[in-house]
């Protein structure tokens, strides 16, 4: 594969753009080193090339406490970036590690085979088409590639594998399976984190109770205002666009949750009174007792609305001296105890749908 101009020319930016993110880990970030030394280079010796992989890694995988990356930082320090640059960076933050085969050599370019996803990739070199004067056919090499155009680069050093030790290379293989998801189950966090807080900007909280016929109407204007360039169709079942009002809740563990009937839920728990009609005795226990619904809806309630929220399980149950710490951890353990052991993943779009 002959690259094109386009490609070439993005190539010699991506060079310095890496230039300058190395130069700015180096001046303004080097206090992470202890993290590089912890996580990345644990199991080697530490090494000039080694290290170098390691601020590498840190600038394309490591994620801070807010969930942000040394490329989101590199990017807001840099305000005269320009569309482009700014849009190579961000792909950055998709990079990979693998174990690849060296497929077929042309002149800038590389075709390489990944024995850990088991697909065919074409990279050139981040550093100039020298380095791949090194490969042969055949040769197996362990690397990162971040995307670019329609290609990939090969980041960070890249090392030559022995090849007939097929073990020590399985094993390699598994443990970088292990390492991207890792990487891919950070971003999914991210992701949904972003998510969240344009759901609160847009709809002004993380509760929310909309008309079941205006739910895709809302939905798409809300996706739209999250992602103009690529607003994703949201359908919802009949069960939920037939029902007059659908609470939403965008919980930072749970993600985005869909409750029917959500008005008739909510209203005893902020009056008790309402609850000497038994249809809305009924809406609670329904709840409490369906096997789809979290402890979410009902610690959202006593989080708002503690004191209501005490009159009326004291009334529901029958407990005049209801104490919402034990007494509501008891309820919750007897009839949501599946979900208080559960480890939630991260989703991106709306999961619990009822």
């Amino acid at each position: 594969m002959v690259l094109a101009n386009e490609t070439l020319e993005h190539i010699a930016i991506a060079q310095q753009l890496k230039n300058n993110l190395v130069n700015y880990y180096k001046k303004r970030e080097q206090k992470y080193k202890p993290i590089i030394l912890t996580s990345y280079a644990k199991n080697h010796d530490i090494r000039e090339d080694v290290m170098e992989n390691g601020i590498d890694w840190l600038i394309h995988c490591f994620r801070f406490q807010k969930g942000d990356t040394l490329i989101d930082r590199f990017i807001k320090k840099h305000s005269a970036l320009s569309e482009l640059e700014i849009q190579i960076l961000e792909r950055w933050k998709d990079s990979f590690e693998g174990v690849f085969e060296v497929k077929a050599l042309e002149a800038d370019s590389v075709k390489l085979f990944n024995l850990v996803d088991e697909k065919e990739y074409t990279a050139a070199a981040l550093m100039g088409p020298e380095t791949l004067d090194r490969l042969k056919t055949g040769e197996l090499i362990m690397s990162r590639l971040i995307p670019l155009d329609d290609i990939y680069l090969l980041s960070g050093n890249m090392y030559l594998l022995p090849p007939n030790d097929k073990k020590a290379l399985q094993n390699l293989a598994a443990k970088i399976v292990q390492s991207n998801l890792s990487v891919k189950y950070n971003k999914a966090w991210e992701i949904q984190r972003k998510y969240r807080n344009s759901f609160i900007s847009y709809f002004g909280d993380d509760l929310i109770i909309l008309p079941g016929h205006k739910l895709e109407e809302r939905f798409d204007n809300f996706n739209h205002y999250h992602m103009p360039t690529a607003t994703p169709k949201m359908q919802f079942s009949e069960a939920l666009t037939r029902n007059d009002n659908v609470g939403l809740i965008f919980d930072e563990r749970e993600g985005l949750n869909f409750y029917p009937d959500f008005e008739s839920f909510m209203a005893p728990l902020k009056n008790p009174h309402l609850l000497e009609d038994e249809e809305y005795r009924e809406v609670i226990m329904g709840y409490l007792e369906s096997d789809s619904i979290s402890t979410l809806p009902f610690r959202k309630m006593v989080e708002r609305w503690p004191d209501s929220c005490r009159q009326a399980f004291a009334v529901l149950f029958s407990k005049p001296d209801w104490d919402n710490n034990k007494d509501f951890n008891e309820l919750m353990e007897k009839h949501k105890g599946a979900f208080l052991k559960k480890e939630w993943a991260p989703t991106t779009l709306p999961f619990n749908i009822l």
